[in-house]
């Protein structure tokens, strides 16, 4: 199995000013803000076309969400990771129920999201 790493997803306080802050240290242009499942604004700010940071917005706590990484067979990761011992946090499918994406936890909270490219 290949993987890439995606992106690092960022709770921030505020998304505009988070937004600002990065442009300004880093360049890059963000993506239009669009709204979660769960109701929070994000979008994606890819700098000098490495792996961009998706700004989350959230009233609770700050810091890193999860990182995001591409595979190239995510049923297959999930079976490996699965007999690896690890705990599938949650699953996302497509309309027509095919695996698209899962979320797991390491040692220290963090979550990882693995997918297929978009």
């Amino acid at each position: 199995m290949n993987y890439r790493l995606e992106h690092v997803a960022i709770l921030c306080k505020n998304l505009e000013e988070s937004i600002a802050f990065y442009q300004r240290l880093f360049g890059g242009e963000p993506t239009p803000i669009r709204k979660g499942a769960a109701g929070y604004g994000f979008c994606f700010l890819k700098v000098d076309g490495q792996a961009p940071l998706q700004l989350m917005e959230t009233d609770g706590a700050v810091g890193v969400h999860h990182y995001g990484f591409v595979t190239d067979d995510i049923e297959a990761v999930a079976t490996d990771f699965q007999a690896k011992g690890t705990k599938i946090l949650r699953e996302n499918r497509d309309a027509a129920g095919k695996l698209t994406t899962i979320f797991c936890q390491d040692p220290n909270g963090l979550q990882i999201e693995v997918r297929v490219p978009r």
